[in-house]
């Protein structure tokens, strides 16, 4: 089986969280993103190999999950042979997240609470249907 090809617009969301990850699921589709979601890393990495989701274009990160937590996903997609084109925005409450920015395929950090349009920005700069937020108003 030959891996999924990427898609322009979903994003693979990994947030333990179910409010927060309803909301920005909501926010995502209303910018015309498809989303898929994982409650922590070990169910993202079991949807990845198996090839039930398209390579995303952006994956939207929780730092603080149990059981895989995000610093420990990004160390297991590093054996993928499609790591190089896994690009991941942190999107982390934890305060401690220098060391984080700077490991491969990570392309920022956002802290929790965030503004919408710097999601939005960010989202917009990987994914191809984002629309800015005065579009969404």
């Amino acid at each position: 089986m030959s891996p999924p090809s990427q898609s322009r617009d979903t994003l693979l969301l990994i947030e333990d969280d179910a409010d927060i990850r309803e909301s920005l699921i909501d926010l995502l589709k209303e910018a015309g993103h498809a989303v898929v979601t994982a409650g922590d890393g070990t169910e993202a990495l079991r949807m990845l190999d198996a090839g039930a989701i398209p390579r995303p274009c952006l994956v939207l990160l929780d730092w603080l999950m149990r059981p895989m937590s995000g610093e420990q996903f990004l160390e297991a997609i590093q054996d993928r042979s499609d790591a190089a084109d896994l690009r991941v925005l942190i999107v982390s409450a934890a305060t401690d997240l220098h060391h984080a920015a700077s490991l491969p395929g990570v392309v920022g950090v956002l802290r929790k609470p965030f503004e919408i349009d710097d999601l939005l920005e960010r989202v917009g700069a990987h994914c191809g249907a984002a629309r800015s937020r005065a579009a969404l108003a």
